[in-house]
């Protein structure tokens, strides 16, 4: 096989993976802020030995959407399948920026690349990696809604039925 032919074969195996990853659905918001990726299962195991291991691998990408700066803090990422009743912690992210939001302990902070990394302080993944029957998996509501499994007070959701270790979906 030539080199250009297993090139295209390999491009185009890797765009059918991405295709496949990607929910139908598509991004919105009501809000200042919009959910825009969602890696729910980090790479490897989740746990060994009843340690929890790299759960800062599992997060969710948020984007402010307006022209100006908005405080995270008091949105409330809602797991339909649970209610762990933790909002985001305040932190300032200037207008059009991107934030990844980690599940486990950190320092806020913006890296080189100007991606903000804002961290909500668990001590276990709490995304889902399989998907149940509920829709979306993940919402993100307006400071001081409940986090109660109903849509009220959403502003922008995200889906990714069984999640791939270590695979970041669009929402």
């Amino acid at each position: 096989m030539s080199r250009t032919v297993r090139t295209t074969a390999l491009a185009s195996a890797v765009l059918a993976l991405v295709a496949l990853a990607t929910p139908s659905q598509a991004a919105s918001t009501t809000g200042a802020l919009m959910l825009t990726h969602v890696r729910p299962n980090a790479a490897g195991a989740d746990s060994r030995d009843g340690t929890q291991l790299n759960v800062n691998g599992e997060y969710f990408f948020i984007k402010n959407v307006t022209t100006r700066t908005v405080n995270t803090g008091g949105y409330v990422p809602d797991i339909t399948t649970n209610t762990y009743g933790r909002v985001l912690p305040s932190y300032n992210l200037p207008a059009g920026a991107r934030a990844y939001v980690h599940t486990s302990n950190g320092r806020h902070y913006r890296d080189s690349s100007g991606v903000h990394h804002i961290y909500r302080g668990y001590a276990r993944h709490v995304l889902l990696n399989t998907s149940t029957a509920k829709n979306p998996d993940l919402r993100l509501k307006r400071p001081g809604s409940l986090d109660d499994n109903r849509a009220t007070g959403s502003i922008t959701t995200c889906n990714w039925n069984t999640a791939a270790d270590g695979t970041t979906y669009a929402c």
